[in-house]
């Protein structure tokens, strides 16, 4: 026969009715290690309280331990701080008397300093004073040295300017055969003092002075294809020709011309300013420089009024 819900319903009123049936049934469901279950549970329950127990007993030790050890560590915390703020104000005492004697005998020794530079600012003062004047006196005499180097330095150069022209002046003398001859035939210095006999009716004095100043006066026939007659060279001679030697020849070559000789204006030396070379082209001066004619064809039209033909 099945058991069913009623059944069950039934038996568990039965076993509340009668309790002693529960144990019964206990006794026959469960093993023994069940049954002795609660016995178990309830040994650990005791164990664990007799633990906690104990537990709290040694904490509470600990806890007064480490109460009298915090209190101990305290004590010499405090007894050390005040050894240690006792030795800091000994200390700092100490260095207090250090530093107010050390402030003494540098303030003393400020003071003696301060005399010192008091009397050496005015020893530099005399001296700056003096070096001043001295200078002053050192500056003027350079200055007239300078002056007078320089005087010395332009007369120098002056004199060796006139030297190396009267030497090359006496040069293109010597050598006007040779310089000239390939445009002249027989070309010849003429003496200054001929030049009055020549010019004293043709210019007035001042003119004829201007004139006879010229360096060179050379005077020549002309050579075939130039053209025929006589040609005279107004030569300014220098070791560097400048502007106013292109302009000297030009002015007294112009002068011959006005007096009815065919004159052509030359510059000659060693070297040319670049002012000069622009300015004799545009003048139409023959430049002359070892040896070379530059510019004879252009300054021969204008003593002609003819270009030379070809040979």
């Amino acid at each position: 026969m099945a058991f069913t819900v009623n059944d069950l319903n039934d038996l568990l009123r039965i076993l509340r009715e009668q309790p002693e049936w529960l144990a019964e049934v206990r006794r026959v469901l469960l093993t023994d290690e069940l049954l002795t279950l609660p016995d178990l549970v309830r040994e650990l329950v005791e164990a664990q309280r007799r633990t906690d127990e104990r537990l709290a007993e040694f904490q509470q030790r600990i806890e007064q331990q480490m109460a009298e050890f915090q209190q101990r560590i305290e004590q010499q915390m405090a007894e050390f701080q005040q050894r240690i703020e006792q030795q800091m104000a000994e200390f700092q005492q100490r260095i207090e008397q250090q530093i107010a004697e050390f402030r003494q005998r540098t303030d003393q020794r400020f003071i003696e300093l301060a005399e010192a530079q008091r009397r050496t600012d005015e020893r530099l003062a005399e001296f700056q004073q003096r070096t001043d004047q001295r200078f002053i006196e050192l500056a003027e005499a350079q200055r007239r040295t300078d002056e007078r180097l320089a005087e010395f330095q332009q007369r120098t150069e002056e004199q060796i300017g006139e030297l190396k022209g009267t030497l090359l002046e006496m040069d293109y003398r010597a050598k006007v055969g040779a310089i000239f001859g390939s445009r002249l035939k027989k070309p010849k210095v003429v003496d200054a003092g001929d030049m009055w006999d020549v010019l004293r009716d043709r210019l007035d004095e001042e003119e004829i002075r201007q004139i006879v100043a010229l360096d060179l006066i050379v005077r020549g026939r002309l050579l075939p294809p130039q053209g025929e007659g006589e040609l005279w060279l107004a030569v300014e001679v220098s070791y560097v020709v400048d502007q106013n030697d292109v302009m000297r020849a030009a002015a007294r070559a112009a002068l011959l011309r006005k007096a009815g000789l065919p004159a052509i204006p030359v510059a000659a030396g060693k070297r040319l300013t670049q002012g000069a070379s622009a300015l004799a082209t545009e003048s139409r001066v023959v430049l002359v420089q070892d040896g070379s004619l530059v510019g004879w064809d252009d300054a021969l039209q204008d003593a002609t009024g003819e270009r030379p033909s070809a040979a």
